[in-house]
């Protein structure tokens, strides 16, 4: 069993990190971000990881939704997006931020492409 030394991925220090994580982090830094416990078992369970969905629009849409929220609702309502653009920017909000006016802003664009 290891335990984290610093904060590194997930893990907090004092956290427990798995053996075969723990063995990667030690051989990759050259000063061990973690520290082997002996003789110590734990009944918990590993940290579960928490993926984010894919992007598939890449940064750009991401930066795009990365500022202020009224700068974003802004530049939604006057920006030449298209609806596969708005749609991608509603699925990463949604998903991510969920911020209610930026994603009403983005509905209704979308609605003016119906």
């Amino acid at each position: 069993m290891y335990k984290a030394k610093i904060k590194i991925g997930d893990y907090n220090i004092g956290d427990e990190v798995p053996a075969e994580k723990a063995e990667v982090w030690a051989k990759m830094y050259k000063e061990s971000p973690v520290e082997k416990i002996e003789g110590k078992e734990t009944t918990e369970k590993p940290k579960a990881v928490v993926e984010k969905p894919v992007n598939k629009a890449g940064s750009i849409l991401e930066d795009y939704l990365g500022r202020n929220k009224n700068v974003v609702k802004k530049n939604i309502l006057e920006d030449r997006l298209s609806k596969k653009q708005l749609e991608e920017l509603f699925e990463i909000e949604s998903s991510d931020k969920k911020r209610k006016v930026v994603l009403a802003s983005i509905k209704i664009r979308l609605k003016s492409f119906n």
